[in-house]
């Protein structure tokens, strides 16, 4: 249960539900980039923001589009949910997905003057997700699917 001060700091929200499909990511970035300058938050800050997001979904439906699918397809149950919520000192951005599970808090990073030499097929995304952002939390399989919350300081 949020506490008090949780719920009254809520300045703005704002849903997004899209199809798991890199084509979508558009209209991610695209949200985020106007929850960002609503909000006040420094251009530089608000790439990072987008950036993180950007990857952090794409890593989602890279993984989605490997898994098996449902024999009946629950329309409720498919896609990406996207919660952008901008409160009075940070931005959290909330992912649901159905898909397998990916923990980025567990999962390694690779860092960037690695990354030209690794011959393994590990992603830079990770690094950037988690360097760009205040607060990574995760969650697989909850009631409401699989859950990430990226947090951004103001």
């Amino acid at each position: 249960m949020k506490s008090q001060d949780d719920q009254s700091s809520i300045e703005g929200f704002v849903t997004l539900h899209v199809p798991c499909q890199n084509s979508y990511l558009r209209i991610v970035r695209q949200s985020i980039s106007n929850l960002c300058v609503h909000s006040g938050l420094s251009e530089f800050k608000a790439a990072q923001l987008e950036m993180a997001v950007d990857e952090a979904c794409a890593s989602i439906i890279k993984r989605n589009a490997h898994a098996e699918a449902p024999p009946e397809p629950d329309p409720e149950r498919q896609g990406l949910r996207l919660n952008l919520i901008q409160k009075r000192d940070k931005i959290v951005v909330e992912l649901y997905d159905y898909g397998p599970g990916v923990d980025f808090e567990q999962e390694e990073e690779v860092d960037p003057e690695e990354y030209a030499d690794d011959t393994q097929d590990r992603a830079l995304g990770l690094y950037v997700i988690k360097r760009f952002v205040d607060d990574l939390h995760y969650e697989a399989a909850t009631r409401n699917g699989n859950y990430l919350r990226l947090t951004k300081l103001l």
